[in-house]
């Protein structure tokens, strides 16, 4: 199974209001995923080790049990209540039972899709398919028969090609190969240069590929963001494919700017969505890039053709994308998130997809990009860096977004190397910071960082009263966001 998708729910799981304010539930939940590729060999000694790091000599085997139960209960109640739209189950098998094959249990967690969302329709079966009734009349027979065969005929064309429709991807040496809903493979295309080894598909492609109906025909096309192994002085490409994998256009991100300082236009494609239609626009593509090395950041919308409609700047790095319907009218929005390079914080930006142009207003005239016009974003929040990120690295920068029913969920990583020391946020559809906290990662590492240092301190209250000050520079009537905790 894709660990990506692994990933995303595992997230998802963390950022809900049902584990909102379960720290150690969280904590046992995040060590569970970061041992999966090893858990037949995890012994309860590492997981005590890593949940209770200042209690390994008081915590026994029972006690990570206990833990264990308590999550199986948690994850229950999450997915009875607002997962139960998820797709992908988080599970705790009972070691103490026998695994499905029959051997001892050795398993931690299990991650499988939902019953009811994987498999393609199934062809009717002779004995369901409607049988004419006999007739008085020869021609109303025959006509009738005519009809039943055409029905039978069109229905089964039908299935068949949703059955054959791409669903799935894997790659395979250097070679995409797309697959139905069956994991049976439709068509493979071989790129001779590989992938990119540290690029975008080391995590997977969860945001580099996307399957869909772009032209309303319902067929099947797959966008892909292409990355060659020879990646030096390369950009990526976006390449759109038929069902059937017939190449339909290619589209290559950025554009030369004087702020690149000579540097090639060497822009990668970060983050790949697409709007759903309305009334009045078909579907859009919405793909942002990054310049490598350099800082501009290009959000583009794109035509189903590949051609592009608009395009937004920002002095940062917007790696993270979600598409969603913030405030209730049938239209979806962009919110992406990262870093901004003018202040060195963490971001977070709305775009209206009908507005999406212009440059990011930045106060320090290096970082501006200039030619493009004043940009009108929905909202631009930046995100306070913590004691422990100014201490060790020159800023922090926010993760990927969830949406769900308006609410905006996202974590923003205090420490740019493992394990992130994340702090986790979440606002309301009007915007207002609804929670700003620091993790167990988070505090752990402040104390590590802290104990041996003539400054040494706890990590206060007012600390994470600060953690809570998130600055608005557009969309906002005051210069901090709204919060509605005390």
């Amino acid at each position: 199974m894709d660990p990506t998708a692994i990933r995303d729910q595992i997230d998802r799981i963390l950022r809900s209001q049902s584990f909102a304010s379960k720290s150690q539930l969280r904590k046992l939940l995040e060590i569970l995923f970061k041992n999966m590729d090893s858990q037949n060999t995890l012994k309860p000694d590492q997981v005590i080790k890593e949940l209770w790091p200042d209690e390994i000599r008081t915590k026994r085997a029972a006690d990570v049990a206990t833990e264990m139960n308590r999550l199986r209960h948690a994850l229950e109640s999450y997915y009875n209540g607002e997962g139960k739209a998820d797709v992908l189950t988080i599970v705790l098998p009972n070691r103490a039972l026998p695994a499905p094959d029959g051997t001892s249990e050795k398993r931690w967690v299990v991650a499988k899709p939902r019953e009811g969302e994987t498999g393609g329709p199934q062809r009717a079966s002779e004995d369901q398919r409607p049988i004419p009734k006999v007739s008085a009349h020869k021609g109303l027979k025959l006509a009738v028969a005519i009809a039943v065969i055409g029905i039978v005929g069109y229905l089964s064309i039908r299935i068949l090609t949703v059955h054959e429709q791409p669903k799935f991807w894997r790659l395979e040496g250097s070679a995409l190969v797309i697959m139905n809903g069956d994991g049976k493979e439709v068509w493979r295309k071989v790129f001779p240069e590989g992938f990119a080894s540290d690029g975008p598909y080391e995590k997977g492609l969860s945001t580099r590929i996307w399957f869909g109906d772009l032209e309303g025909k319902g067929q099947t096309s797959v966008l892909f963001v292409y990355l060659p192994g020879s990646q030096q002085s390369r950009s990526s490409t976006l390449i759109c494919y038929s069902d059937r994998g017939k190449e339909k256009w290619r589209w290559t991100p950025g554009r030369d700017l004087p702020e690149m300082k000579g540097s090639p236009a060497t822009f990668r494609t970060a983050a790949l969505g697409v709007l759903k239609a309305t009334e009045k626009r078909p579907p859009r593509i919405v793909v942002s890039s990054i310049h490598d090395p350099w800082w501009p950041c290009q959000v583009a919308i794109l035509d189903s053709s590949g051609k592009t409609v608009s395009e937004y700047w920002h002095s940062g790095h917007l790696a993270f994308m979600a598409l969603a319907d913030l405030d209730g009218d049938g239209k979806e929005e962009i919110v992406a998130t990262g870093i901004n390079n003018g202040y060195l914080q963490a971001t977070l930006v709305v775009l209206d997809p009908d507005r999406v142009f212009g440059a990011s207003t930045e106060v320090r005239d290096k970082f501006q990009i200039h030619g493009m016009g004043v940009a009108q974003e929905r909202l631009r929040l930046l995100f306070p860096r913590s004691d422990l990120n100014k201490a060790l690295f020159s800023y922090n920068a926010a993760m990927e977004p969830t949406v769900e029913h308006g609410t905006i969920r996202l974590t923003v990583r205090e420490c740019m190397v493992p394990p992130g020391c994340p702090v986790w946020y979440e606002f309301d559809k009007n915007l207002h910071l609804i929670s700003g906290y620091a993790g167990e990662e988070f505090r752990s590492n402040h104390v590590r960082l802290y104990q041996n240092r003539k400054d040494a301190h706890p990590f206060s209250a007012e600390e994470q009263a600060e953690l809570q000050k998130v600055r608005c520079l557009v969309g906002c009537k005051t210069e901090f966001v709204p919060v509605q905790i005390h």
